[in-house]
Formats: C-alpha cells, structure tokens, sequence
C-alpha cells in the first residue's frame, strides 16, 4: 500500500511541475508578443539587377590572410593490406542469371 501511496505523490508532484511550466511558458510567450516590433517591411521588395548582386571588380587580399600562418601537413597514414576474404567449402556463388528476353 505504501509504493502507491509514493507513487500517487509522485505523480501529483510531477503534474503540478508541468502545470507551472506551462504557466510559465504561455506568460513568457504573451509578453514576447506583446513586445514585439510592429511589421513595417515595404509592399513590394524592390527590383534589383543581376549586376547588383556581386561587385564589379575581386576585393584585394587583405593583409591579415598573409599574417596567417600555414596549415601543418599531415603525415600519410599507412594502412595494412586488406585481408582475404575467407572461403567456405562446398559454397559457390550461382551464376548471374539470363535476362528475360533471351530464350
């Protein structure tokens, strides 16, 4: 009778956790939406020509690339050879089978 009786508090206890966290949670989703910034983006985005998009010339290369130092190479890794795979007697793959169309 005592393990139901620790069970049912259990229980009790772990809803009433998750009724103040869903408390919790619609009282901050209310407040964000309260706070948040009005929608003010314009009716129609404006047309922009493919020329936009990239710069007419490459930038230079900024001196902070040449401060860098380079990469490390690293050394080659020698694997083993691969082992051979093992036969089992008696066993033979069948042979590929004939299409459909062939008599």
């Amino acid at each position: 009778m005592v393990s139901s009786k620790n069970a049912r508090c259990t229980a009790l206890l772990f809803l009433a956790a998750l009724l103040l966290s869903c408390a919790g949670m619609g009282r901050a989703a209310r407040r964000l939406e309260e706070t948040a910034p009005e929608d003010s983006y314009p009716a129609e985005a404006p047309e922009l020509s493919p020329e936009d998009d990239y710069p007419a010339e490459a930038p230079e290369p900024s001196p902070e690339h040449e401060l860098l130092p380079p990469f490390p190479s690293f050394p080659k890794v020698e694997l083993p050879p691969m082992p051979e795979m093992p036969t089992i007697p008696g066993f033979s793959l069948p042979g590929a089978e004939p299409d459909a169309d062939e008599p």
